[in-house]
């Protein structure tokens, strides 16, 4: 789903505040995904690169844990790494750091859940207990009325 910035701009603004709260973020392999589409959506993350999160350790760790476990999550006929074991790795560790203090962290992602044969990040959420919502369920999930 795509929301045109032109024709929804308070969704973008609304958005633009969860990144200066510091509530958005994104493992630096989503950044390098929408660079190769170079879009309008690439444009305004572009601007916002604090959301990125450098990839360290711990990412990598967890997300090798996820290929190994959901294989068929990631396209290896691609030629850039898949950023979707990325994301959901990214989520499981602000889970656990989130613990300590009562919050948690959720996906936003446009994919619906897939199959067995082909599994999509929702799929992966719900085997691990993460939270995961479309654009309109963040919309409607911060009360956001337009």
């Amino acid at each position: 789903e795509v929301y045109p910035i032109v024709n929804f701009p308070s969704l973008w603004g609304n958005l633009d505040s969860l990144v200066n709260e510091k509530y958005i973020i994104s493992p630096h392999e989503v950044y390098d995904e929408l660079k190769q589409k170079d879009d309008e959506v690439f444009n305004w993350v572009n601007q916002r690169k604090q959301i990125f999160r450098v990839l360290d350790e711990e990412q990598v760790a967890v997300a090798k844990e996820i290929i190994t476990e959901y294989p068929k999550l990631i396209d290896e006929q691609k030629e850039n790494p898949d950023a979707d074991p990325f994301v959901i790795a990214l989520a499981i560790i602000e889970n656990r750091n989130l613990a300590l203090v009562g919050g948690r962290c959720l996906v936003v992602t446009g994919e619906k859940p897939g199959s067995p044969h082909k599994p999509k990040i929702p799929d992966v959420c719900i085997a691990r207990g993460i939270e995961y919502l479309d654009i309109l369920a963040l919309v409607q999930h911060e009360g956001w009325i337009f």
